[in-house]
């Protein structure tokens, strides 16, 4: 505090030529004695003193010391833990990213030299080697290294919003971090950080905003972005380590500073996922095709984006491509009762009854108890085949003359037998599923049929008592 109050007296004393340089040394002071409020304050006067100011009237050295100092501490301000000093400045982080850009905008202007030299008062030699002295940005190559903090200061109160669910405001705060990084001012120093870019799409996912997620994603994909993580742990704290490439993390274990490394896997088929569902949504129907084309083509035995191809067959009413999709994936999955379910489900509607029998057998030699099988198989034989059978069955029977008695309880016989078979189906439907008054209403039919007149008395009561 003393050097602090030592400055302040040196304010005092000078003239009013040069406010804004003592201004500038006291926050300058304070900062090194991380005594923020105080910094805060000479700085805060300092830009209330150059904005009242024309530009030319003030130093060079000044005005890059004002931009770096003012960066530094407004950015330690956002990153410190302390609510208090958090307070001190809501928007602290976005002063500290502006005046990095302030410093090296001014920097990149004021150290360009004209040519207003007398060439014959000097050599030409001389002339270049004062020209390339002066251009050094000293000010701008400190800053420069402060960006990566003043990104890390956005990114880590992203992840703050997220645990509170406010993704909208997280998604901004990664776009200024991505913004950031990506400047090109930086020159050699900016970056284009996916990680940012990847958490920016998923919170804008989140707070509902499918437009501006989806174009984040196309980007993503457009640049081959895998997200895959690449963790050791160290072997100093025994923390986890996250590094952004292989190679780092290698090296940090080649010198023994980490052991135990994990590398994560592909995100890249879920971000095929994930814009494919915004795609849909949003009715784009020509991207969606053609991300869906990339995404199968790139990976092929992923099943989730199998499955997403096949449901657009089945939206499409494609019954060639659903059939064609789905003995493909019987082979990639032959343990998979779903596929031969619906292949069983897409034959019974086209009325191919045998083939569908055999892809219904198909699954329950998977599954036996597969409730969607039971239930359809017993429909397949009671809604349709006798429909379609049974019916001409009793045609028969009624085209029978009087004396043909025979044939008329063969026929009987025959259609009975269809509602025999089925039964056991139903059956099983209701034994797993005893609420569903549609199982119990064709269960009371089927027993109607077979001539258990108790049972289907029995389904009926089941009915009757759901009613009231």
């Amino acid at each position: 505090m003393k050097k602090v109050l030592f400055a302040l007296s040196m304010v005092i004393t000078l003239g009013l030529t040069a406010q804004e340089a003592p201004k500038v040394t006291s926050a300058i002071i304070a900062l090194r004695g991380n005594e923020l409020v105080e910094a805060k304050g000479f700085i805060d006067e300092a830009t209330d003193i150059i904005a009242g100011k024309n530009q030319a009237e003030i130093k060079e050295k000044i005005l890059s010391k004002f931009y770096y100092n003012k960066s530094l501490i407004y950015a330690k301000i956002a990153a410190s833990p302390d609510a208090e000093t958090k307070a001190l400045a809501a928007d602290a982080n976005d002063v500290a990213a502006q005046s990095i850009l302030d410093l090296i905008k001014f920097e990149s202007a004021a150290k360009k030299q004209p040519y207003t030299l007398d060439i014959a008062a000097r050599s030409l030699l001389d002339l270049i080697q004062f020209e390339a002295s002066s251009k050094k940005q000293l000010f701008t190559e400190k800053a420069l290294p402060e960006v990566d903090m003043v990104a890390q200061n956005y990114v880590i109160k992203a992840y703050d919003e997220i645990d509170e669910e406010n993704y909208k405001v997280a998604y901004q705060l990664f776009t200024k971090a991505f913004d950031l990084k990506r400047n090109i001012l930086f020159g050699d120093f900016s970056s284009f950080d996916t990680i940012i870019l990847y958490n920016s799409a998923y919170c804008a996912f989140a707070a509902d905003d499918l437009e501006v997620s989806s174009i984040l994603n196309e980007q993503l994909l457009n640049i081959d972005y895998r997200g895959i993580s690449f963790t050791a742990t160290s072997t100093i704290t025994g923390e986890p380590i996250q590094f952004a490439t292989k190679k780092q993390m290698q090296e940090t274990i080649a010198k023994e500073l980490a052991i135990n490394p994990v590398i994560g896997e592909n995100q890249q088929p879920q971000i095929y996922l994930t814009l494919l569902n915004q795609l849909k949504l949003l009715g784009k129907s020509e991207e969606y095709t053609r991300y869906l084309n990339l995404a199968r083509s790139k990976f092929p035995n992923n099943i989730e984006i199998l499955n997403t191809e096949l449901q657009q067959y089945l939206d499409n009413d494609d019954l060639s491509g659903v059939l064609g999709l789905l003995d493909d994936a019987i082979k990639k999955y032959p343990e998979n009762a779903l596929y031969r379910r619906v292949k069983g489900d897409k034959l019974m509607e086209d009325g191919r009854f045998d083939e569908s029998r055999s892809a219904y057998d198909a699954a329950l030699l998977i599954d036996s108890n597969y409730f969607d099988v039971l239930f359809n198989y017993g429909v397949l034989f009671i809604g349709l085949v006798y429909i379609d059978r049974a019916n001409e069955i009793t045609e028969q029977m009624n085209n029978l003359g009087l004396n043909e008695t025979r044939k008329y309880n063969a026929l009987k016989d025959k259609r009975k037998g269809v509602f025999e078979e089925s039964l056991q189906y139903f059956e099983k439907s209701y034994e797993m599923n005893p609420n569903d008054m549609d199982i119990v209403r064709a269960l009371m039919e089927v027993y109607r049929k077979v001539g258990d007149l108790q049972k289907s008395m029995g389904m009926k009561a089941v009915l009757e008592a759901a009613a009231e």
